[in-house]
């Protein structure tokens, strides 16, 4: 296997990643751009196709969570599926979250979509494919929101895993939530500094709580997690980091379904670590903890029982920690987390392809 020569280390990228959450959620851009003022068509309650790939299948989970709050019936698919899904006239309006906007399939769904399109992007150009005439007006196919601003791009991360571009357009998301939640019209300078002395804290307790962990991972080969519809957004963080850079398997497992005979996974690789996600400890996760450090050694809670902010915000702070778990254990494993080893002839071949999907 080639040795590859990353242009900036995992170390050097999370040591920058609050500097970089606070970039993107810059006081003065934010403000000036009235940046909640951009948001409100997400609100509107019409049946929603969510797509992503790669680590912004996390986002989609995250946006669909937020969207199902409200009410709203959400659907997290991946570029190729689109091509493929035989009720795509079923749904009104197709969002995509990509931080180039450029992956395969993605503008040609936004383009031949037929209800309201909307790209979630960091630097997307559009095109002039993505227009078209109505009379002698030029309009855009699809409507653009960028998560992201110059400062933050002044500093973005270079890295195989992207950090920063899955928790962005989820900050934003978070933003959306609060500005409901207080019934204001539009954030104020004063909320954003509120919001990133937050960002600050999780940051540092989630830093702290991977730091405490006593446990080595460079002799695992398979990782299993226990999830639910709370934690798809930080369990997705978790599998897709560690199999994109290659460190370990990992098996997700929603907690309903254990009692289906997923369990036997865990009889079978009785060392295998356990990550148990949760928010909150109902008598469910007790049983399901009891029993698990009963019989097994390796069972780790990652939970967020210290935070009591909404479950959008539990959510962003458990990600945060599943974050810097992927990097414990990519570090005990020798891997860099932000430019591992990869085979340079498949990934040009497969990462570059715009083919028929």
């Amino acid at each position: 296997m080639l040795k590859h020569v990353n242009t900036e280390s995992a170390d050097v990228n999370f040591s920058k990643l609050e500097e970089r959450l606070l970039q993107v959620n810059d006081v003065i851009a934010r403000t000036n751009f009235q940046f909640s003022r951009r948001l409100p068509n997400l609100l509107r309650q019409m049946p929603t196709l969510i797509m992503a790939t790669g680590g912004s299948v996390a986002s989609g989970m995250y946006l669909k969570m937020f969207l199902e709050s409200k009410d709203i019936l959400c659907e997290v698919i991946e570029p190729r599926d689109y091509f493929y899904k035989q009720n795509i006239s079923a749904y009104q309006r197709l969002i995509v979250l990509s931080n180039s906007g450029k992956s395969n399939g993605m503008l040609d769904a936004l383009r031949t979509f037929p209800g309201q399109a909307t790209l979630i992007t960091s630097e997307y150009v559009m095109q002039e494919e993505d227009y078209t005439w109505e009379g002698d007006r030029k309009v855009p196919l699809f409507e653009t929101i960028y998560w992201s601003n110059g400062f933050y791009h002044d500093n973005k991360e270079k890295s195989f895993i992207s950090i920063v571009p899955t928790l962005g357009p989820n900050l934003m998301f978070l933003e959306l939530e609060q500005l409901l939640e207080e019934n204001k019209e539009e954030l104020m300078k004063e909320d954003y500094i509120k919001i990133n002395e937050k960002l600050k804290e999780l940051i540092s307790k989630s830093r702290e709580r991977v730091d405490r962990l006593d446990f080595d991972f460079k002799d695992t080969n398979l990782i299993q997690v226990a999830s639910g519809y709370d934690t798809k957004t930080s369990s997705c963080i978790l599998e897709s980091s560690l199999i994109e850079v290659g460190a370990t398997s990992v098996c997700v497992h929603d907690k309903g379904s254990y009692c289906h005979g997923r369990s036997n996974l865990l009889f079978q690789n009785p060392d295998s670590p356990m990550i148990y996600l949760a928010h909150q400890m109902k008598p469910f996760d007790q049983e399901l903890l009891h029993l698990f450090m009963k019989e097994y050694p390796n069972i780790f809670l990652f939970h967020t029982l210290d935070e009591e902010q909404n479950v959008f915000w539990k959510e962003f702070y458990l990600s945060l920690q599943m974050y810097y778990l992927s990097k414990k254990v990519a570090n005990d494993k020798k891997i860099d987390l932000t430019m591992p080893e990869y085979n340079p002839t498949v990934i040009k071949k497969l990462y570059k392809y715009k083919g028929e999907m």
